[in-house]
């Protein structure tokens, strides 16, 4: 409003300079400017409330989306399995098209399950081996291509939704880089390691839905080098997205240890999606407004796209440090509030100290406690057990980041 003042200022001495304008009309016309200058502005924050009333509004739909896919693809799987496993935060989990294979990489477990619906007298050895190549050397693009649920999503919000932000999941392997290294490794590398893999496997049966049917389990411990690789396969990008957002890179890297097990196909009903769990509602409404100036949803391609997800959570970090929760003086203890809502809201951490949601008022009770004291009060008094578990467990792994 001052900027709108000032033109209209210069633009009225100009005027009255040549003649144009009387100066004792100036009072009149300025007043008559910002009149229009405000009914603009007004107008501009009505088309606003509008448009984030219709991201609600879409946000329900697309989790409605969500819901239904989920209910019809469970349903689906236990017409084959005795449990409908489906991928989540720390698993990958992926079926063949006829259902009668499935494979599990367990990033929290650091191993590897491959289970067979086969015939009682069938060999499963070939096959097995098979399927472990062909997850050693699968990348983002064809898994999330092969993800029934996760596709069928995409597609259903496509149709649907009217603010959504969709990317290419990215041709970027899923596990070779872990296990070798190289985002590129030859297919001898992969079947060296492959049959290394498979020396330490154990195989258990048990019987099937189908009649004369078994189905055959073989679990596989990541090795040594694949389970301390996870994390330095993000470790640049990290470092990159959190030196822009002005956030400690040990913080971004213990949260996404703690939401993802550094899974990059992680998902759960939320929705959330990727390695930072973007809930595209609240974390994703908010850091897009950030990052793009306006806020939109964002589809589970774009969230599978490893640098979009880490540029959007960072984000998030930053607006919970910087914005939400900038009156609280002390660091500590404002580190211990933003991890904190990075899982549950800020409003829910407030609830912690003063019983209401008002972040200004739990601050101000904030202020007057040492960290020590405001962790001693999350751990105590946070809504939800799962925050509390989530805040100890990122303050724990940010020392094994620093």
């Amino acid at each position: 409003m001052q900027i709108i003042n000032s033109i209209f200022t210069a633009i009225v001495i100009v005027l009255i300079s040549c003649g144009i304008l009387s100066a004792d009309s100036f009072d009149d016309f300025l007043k008559k400017e910002q009149v229009a200058a405000k009914g603009f502005i007004a107008e501009e924050k009505q088309e606003f409330k509008s448009y984030l009333d219709e991201l609600k509004k879409e946000f329900k739909e697309y989790k409605r989306i969500v819901e239904k896919e989920y209910k019809q693809y469970k349903k689906e799987l236990l017409r084959h399995w005795d449990s409908a496993e489906i991928s989540d935060k720390k698993k990958w989990v992926e079926y063949s098209a006829d259902y009668k294979t499935k494979r599990v990489v367990d990033f929290g477990k650091n191993q590897i399950k491959i289970e067979i619906i086969t015939d009682r007298d069938e060999k499963t050895e070939k096959k097995v081996a098979e399927i472990l190549m062909d997850i050693l050397s699968e990348n983002k693009e064809a898994a999330f291509n092969r993800d029934r649920l996760a596709v069928n999503i995409e597609n259903s919000i496509k149709q649907k939704i009217k603010y959504l932000k969709t990317d290419k999941v990215e041709k970027k392997p899923v596990l070779a880089s872990l296990f070798t290294g190289r985002d590129e490794p030859s297919k001898k590398e992969l079947s060296s390691i492959a049959s290394a893999l498979m020396k330490k496997a154990k195989k258990e049966t048990r019987p099937a839905n189908i009649s004369d049917s078994r189905i055959v389990s073989i679990t596989i411990p990541f090795s040594k080098k694949a389970a301390e690789n996870k994390a330095e396969t993000y470790r640049l990008l990290v470092n990159d997205c959190a030196k822009k957002q002005k956030i400690d890179n040990a913080l971004v890297m213990a949260v996404i240890h703690t939401e993802s097990a550094f899974n990059p196909m992680a998902k759960s009903s939320t929705p959330a999606y990727g390695l930072m769990q973007i809930v595209p509602q609240s974390a994703g409404l908010d850091a897009t407004e950030f990052v793009y100036g306006k806020p939109v949803l964002l589809s589970p391609s774009y969230l599978y796209n490893d640098r979009n997800n880490v540029t959007i959570g960072t984000a998030y970090l930053h607006i919970l440090n910087y914005r939400y929760l900038k009156k609280i003086k002390n660091p500590e203890s404002r580190l211990y509030c933003a991890i904190a809502s990075y899982n549950t809201g800020a409003g829910n951490v407030a609830r912690a100290f003063t019983g209401s949601k008002n972040i200004s008022k739990g601050a101000n009770v904030i202020n007057r406690m040492n960290s020590e004291a405001v962790y001693a009060v999350l751990i105590k008094k946070l809504p939800y057990e799962e925050t509390r578990e989530y805040l100890k467990r990122v303050i724990e792994r940010i020392r094994l980041y620093q």
